[in-house]
């Protein structure tokens, strides 16, 4: 069984270092595999691709973290979901893993009448034809994965002009509300997307609350 703690908002820092205990504690056999959904406020962080010399080039402060990747945009309205899975105990690669990730979130896509795409490598991520809908980024240490997905709902998709994000044209950007033309419940998203995770994983998702894994 996967756990899985809404901690709905977050604030990125508690996040990132809550993630990288969990991951300490994946390797270790202390916990199962598990995912955190979340919602962080404006953040801008860069991944291993990112080049510190231009950093100097944005007016926006850059968070350097350990995901793959470039540059992105963390904001109001975006759903993000970590995932700490041991690989090994899976039987699979991280590329694997975000393949299954790919194809539960295409799904949910779907049930809005939106056809996704994932794509791998530079563009790696869920394209909607030549729209980026969900930027993707994962680490692993040990045998586990930290960081993941970000998904954009009712983002503010001005806030990616304010970088390149994954080294393009932030003009490439869309949003689950943009493409549908009204705005998307986040709560029911959320509901569907997790029914389909689970369906990809074929491994029921308890719901926790989130005070259960900041302890």
């Amino acid at each position: 069984m996967i756990s899985l703690y809404r901690c709905i908002p977050m604030d990125y820092d508690e996040c990132l270092h809550l993630q990288r205990r969990l991951n300490q504690e994946r390797n270790e056999g202390g916990i199962g595999d598990t995912i955190i959904v979340t919602e962080h406020k404006d953040t801008y962080t860069g991944g291993i691709h990112f080049k510190q010399e231009n950093e100097g080039s944005y007016k926006v402060p850059i968070l350097r973290v350990e995901r793959g990747g470039n540059l992105t945009y963390h904001g109001k309205g975006q759903l993000v979901l970590y995932f700490v899975f041991n690989l090994k105990e899976r039987g699979i690669n991280v590329k694997e893993l975000i393949e299954q990730v790919q194809s539960a979130l295409n799904l949910t896509l779907e049930s809005y009448g939106v056809r996704g795409e994932g794509r791998l490598f530079k563009e790696t991520g869920v394209w909607v034809e030549d729209r980026k809908i969900c930027s993707i980024g994962f680490a692993v240490k040990g045998f586990s994965t930290f960081h993941g997905i970000a998904v954009n709902l009712n983002t503010d998709l001005i806030k990616f002009f304010n970088i390149n994000p994954c080294d393009m044209d932030p003009g490439v950007m869309t949003s689950l509300a943009k493409e549908t033309g009204h705005a998307v419940d986040e709560k029911e998203f959320l509901e569907r997307i997790i029914q389909n995770l689970s369906k990809i994983f074929k491994e029921e998702i308890a719901i926790k609350d989130c005070s259960g894994i900041k302890n």
